[in-house]
């Protein structure tokens, strides 16, 4: 099943070797200080002009947690983590989806996560970055239509 943000997710990661590129939606730390959950993106510029980008989230895993909507989580957990630690190894081609859109071409280089384990829950901050070209945020529906039997045309799809 294809997550949804803001009904059964805060964010969606995916990669191509991982589920078959099928996204997988993660729960984000929410509380309401100033630094409230969420993604942070920072961005630096070089006097070359290359863009530089890094995503900064912490993600809550827990066994009977709450999704957006209301309901309870179905994944455990165990299966969170497990998965989690799957994106946190590719040093490329992740896919990160939040309310802002879709980033691409991003990678768990350098410093990636720092892990809290409790005993009802762990909070992972974690930290991808860009590889290579800097592409700004796209819709995440436009890129769905782009893939390989989406309805856009080649000139009119969004190809990474």
């Amino acid at each position: 099943m294809t997550p949804i943000i803001g009904k059964d997710c805060h964010i969606i990661l995916s990669h191509h070797e991982i589920d078959g590129g099928e996204g997988y939606g993660f729960l984000l730390a929410e509380d309401q200080g100033i630094k409230s959950g969420g993604v942070q993106i920072t961005r630096e510029v070089d006097s070359g002009g290359t863009t530089r980008l890094w995503l900064h989230f912490d993600v809550l895993l827990a066994d009977r947690a709450v999704n957006p909507d209301g309901r309870l989580r179905l994944q455990t957990r165990s299966a969170d983590y497990g998965k989690l630690c799957q994106f946190l190894d590719k040093q490329s081609e992740v896919c990160i989806t939040s309310p802002a859109g879709t980033m691409l071409s991003l990678g768990a280089v350098g410093w990636t996560a720092d892990e809290r384990h409790q005993p009802g829950y762990s909070l992972i901050k974690c930290q991808f970055n860009n590889i290579g070209v800097y592409w700004p945020p796209v819709d995440p529906a436009l890129l769905l239509l782009s893939i390989w039997d989406g309805t856009l045309t080649w000139n009119s799809s969004y190809w990474r």
